[in-house]
């Protein structure tokens, strides 16, 4: 019998972490962490918890917030840079960029891999991985 409530409830963790969806980013929504307006929706990320979503200008930004914040356990999204869809952090590969409007560096996110490298090697930069964002994130870079 315990055997069998245990399963149903991994079943049911399993069924609701899997239907966690991001809503949509406005233009003009302010960061959660900086409070500056989203001004550019292919870089903007989101986290989603506990029926709440707080969205934020790009990744670097979201990843600042959960080094400052390790106990928010939310679904982490970030923007597709080219479908402009949001898919999970850990799933995007990501190449280095500087905001031209502010000189602040930040992050594109691809789902495509190819892409990404076509990015990067325009760029002439390295693609990372949300865990080497969060590195980033942890020293203050």
């Amino acid at each position: 019998m315990r055997k069998l409530a245990l399963g149903a409830f991994l079943v049911l963790v399993v069924t609701a972490c899997a239907s966690v969806k991001p809503l949509p980013i406005r233009t003009g929504e302010g960061c959660f962490l900086c409070r500056r307006p989203i001004t550019n929706l292919r870089l903007a990320a989101q986290i989603v918890g506990g029926g709440l979503s707080s969205n934020f200008q790009a990744p670097g930004c979201l990843a600042a917030y959960l080094v400052d914040h390790p106990e928010d356990q939310g679904v982490v999204f970030v923007t597709d840079f080219v479908s402009g869809k949001m898919v999970r952090a850990a799933e995007a590969v990501y190449v280095p960029t500087v905001n031209r409007d502010n000189g602040e560096r930040d992050f594109m996110a691809f789902s495509d891999r190819t892409m990404a490298q076509s990015e990067a090697t325009e760029r002439s930069a390295s693609l990372v991985t949300w865990d080497a964002v969060l590195e980033q994130a942890r020293r203050g870079n």
